[in-house]
């Protein structure tokens, strides 16, 4: 009887000490320009693709290497929407605002007919040694009807912080996606204006 107790015991206590408190869950929130200074593309309306991420970067876990380059995630601190969500989310907003154009995320109501279709991937989306974030990746500007690739832009940058808090990372990804709507605005402004 008394070895039940025991076992009963340390059994309760492991159990509590492996379960620390809850991970903080992060918003990912648009950068906000004060002032919108380009000029934008002659476009109306826009269907935006939910943009792909690498099955690392997918899990809500913070994602980072470690100085073996192997993926390491973070316990304590998770995307409160999952990766691909948030940054489709963010992505949309940065690019009305750039655009000053209606942008709907696929699959667009009935009777919707963009002008141009975006796609984004991302190869990379990974916690640098700083705090901030790499991005890599690729967009894909089409035209409405999906029948002309209108252009292909790759890009590859670093958002450094200031310190490992997630929220640093969090402010990078947001400024890395506000760099990327601004590179699918140049595409449209260069295919539109010209």
């Amino acid at each position: 009887m008394f070895s039940r107790l025991i076992i009963c015991c340390i059994s309760v206590l492991v159990v509590s000490c492996g379960s620390g408190p809850p991970p903080k869950q992060y918003l990912l929130e648009p950068v906000l320009d004060p002032v919108n200074e380009s000029n934008p593309p002659a476009i109306e309306a826009v269907a935006l693709a939910e943009v792909t991420v690498p099955a690392y970067a997918n899990d809500q876990r913070l994602a980072s290497r470690d100085t073996s380059q192997q993926i390491v995630y973070a316990e304590d601190a998770k995307w409160a929407d999952s990766p691909d969500e948030a940054i489709t989310r963010v992505l949309a907003n940065r690019l009305r605002y750039f655009l000053e154009a209606t942008v709907i995320v696929e699959p667009w109501p009935r009777g919707y007919e963009p002008q141009a279709r975006i796609e984004v991937q991302l190869d990379k989306l990974v916690r640098e040694a700083t705090g901030g974030v790499e991005l890599s990746g690729q967009i894909r500007i089409i035209s409405g009807d999906g029948k002309e690739m209108i252009d292909v832009r790759t890009f590859q940058f670093v958002r450094y912080a200031n310190t490992r808090d997630p929220n640093a990372f969090f402010i990078a990804v947001a400024a890395g996606v506000n760099d990327i709507s601004r590179m699918a605005a140049d595409a449209l402004r260069a295919h539109f204006n010209s």
